[in-house]
């Protein structure tokens, strides 16, 4: 019943242990992660556009039907010639996709990809003919693992290969064919390496010495990293964490758009609402949208804001020199000619918000999800702290987890009163 749902590449929910598993994918939390407007377009919204193939994905993948037939071939005692191995590759580019492979960046084209691509091949096979490293357990295998105790969430992955040595460790091997090399510490933190070993570790607890490895096939690089239990646990946390933003943004139909420069990438370019008044300032046939009405009305706001912004940072440098002088003087009455301000300063207990301290909020947003309390997903205070913590409603073992998070915070309120003549 688990590798039931393995295969499926949309947003799926089934049953494990009885218990409903809503199934996930390092691709999917990591599209979120980088964009979640990106995200509600492709799974939840599910909106048809047209997708043009990018080509370094194109080149990706046919370096790895190009690998995954090499090894095929030694599995069944065959050792693929090199020039035969480069020929499949070359006709891998002359399928029905090619028309649909897009190019973004200047001055290059399809063909210098496809070089790209033969001479990370050439390299691959100069560094590890005869192929003989140790033996394959899996090639392109997919696999899952449930990712919570509870069994709430199913993580999907695919492994390029997995592979016994000869000293006992099993060595999970991930192919890369992107232009940057990561340093050691990227490798070390790698999510979606670790999650490929929580899937091995899944499906063959026996083994118990892992090596992660990821070959540059450009560079002709290979790197390798041993993670601890720890590590493991942490980065797997990061994952489960990542799918209670994507849950709570479902809740909350709040999924907004984070621009970068993978922007340029993306199929849902025409669709996003940060780039549609873009196009229609570049379209001239687009005057039924009025795109320079929008151009005065966001000038006009970027000014006004401006402005704001600067009275704002003048205004909380003001309040803490008053705070600061009322401290000191023990007053908490300013006169001046046109009137006086009251100076109130209270001191309450409560857990820390979002902006205050991030790693404890996503730790007590937890805590109130183990919990059942789903009223306090958005942690407000008058529930989740005044309500239930502050008023003992809590069991003990939660009132004691939630108390290494209790914060004392300090809030200053300044009151203006002006004369009447003023």
């Amino acid at each position: 019943m688990i590798f039931g749902i393995f295969g499926c590449r949309c947003f799926s929910v089934r049953t494990f242990g009885g218990i409903m598993t809503k199934s996930y994918s390092y691709s999917k939390i990591d599209q979120f992660r980088k964009c979640p407007r990106q995200y509600r377009f492709n799974h939840i919204e599910k909106a048809t556009v047209e997708k043009p193939v990018s080509v370094e994905i194109f080149l990706g993948s046919a370096v790895h039907r190009a690998l995954e037939k090499l090894y095929k071939f030694k599995i069944n005692g065959r050792i693929q010639p090199e020039e035969e191995m480069l020929a499949d590759y070359h006709k891998d580019w002359e399928g029905p996709d090619r028309d649909r492979i897009k190019v973004t960046r200047e001055h290059m084209g399809i063909d210098d990809f496809i070089d790209t691509g033969a001479r990370a091949l050439k390299k691959y096979y100069e560094m590890y003919h005869p192929f003989d490293e140790g033996e394959i357990i899996g090639l392109e295998k997919n696999a899952g693992f449930p990712l919570d105790p509870a069994n709430r969430f199913m993580m999907r992955a695919k492994l390029d290969k997995i592979l016994l040595r000869g000293d006992g460790v099993v060595e999970i091997i991930d192919y890369k064919t992107q232009s940057r090399l990561p340093t050691q510490q990227d490798l070390d933190n790698d999510l979606q390496m670790a999650l490929y070993q929580h899937a091995v570790n899944f499906l063959w607890p026996q083994f118990d010495k892992i090596e992660l490895k990821q070959i540059y096939l450009r560079q002709g690089i290979a790197m390798s990293t041993v993670m601890s239990r720890d590590k493991l646990d942490e980065l797997k946390q990061d994952a489960i964490n990542l799918i209670y933003e994507i849950e709570q943004a479902g809740r909350d139909d709040y999924f907004p758009v984070r621009e970068s420069a993978l922007c340029d990438y993306c199929p849902y370019f025409e669709l996003c609402p940060a780039k549609r008044h873009r196009q229609a300032l570049d379209d001239e046939a687009a005057d039924v949208l009025d795109p320079e009405t929008g151009r005065e009305l966001a000038e006009r706001y970027l000014k006004l804001n401006y402005e704001k912004k600067k009275i704002e940072s003048e205004m909380k440098a003001l309040k803490e020199d008053i705070v600061g002088y009322c401290d000191k003087t023990e007053m908490n009455r300013l006169d001046a000619v046109t009137g006086f301000l009251k100076i109130t300063s209270t001191e309450k207990e409560g857990f820390p918000t979002k902006t205050e301290d991030n790693q404890a909020f996503i730790k007590i947003s937890q805590l109130a999800r183990e919990a059942g309390l789903d009223e306090c997903f958005k942690l407000e205070p008058n529930v989740l702290f005044k309500d239930l913590y502050a008023g003992k409603k809590l069991d003990d073992a939660l009132m004691e987890k939630l108390s290494k998070f209790v914060r004392k915070k300090r809030s200053d309120t300044i009151r203006t009163n002006y004369k009447i003549d003023q």
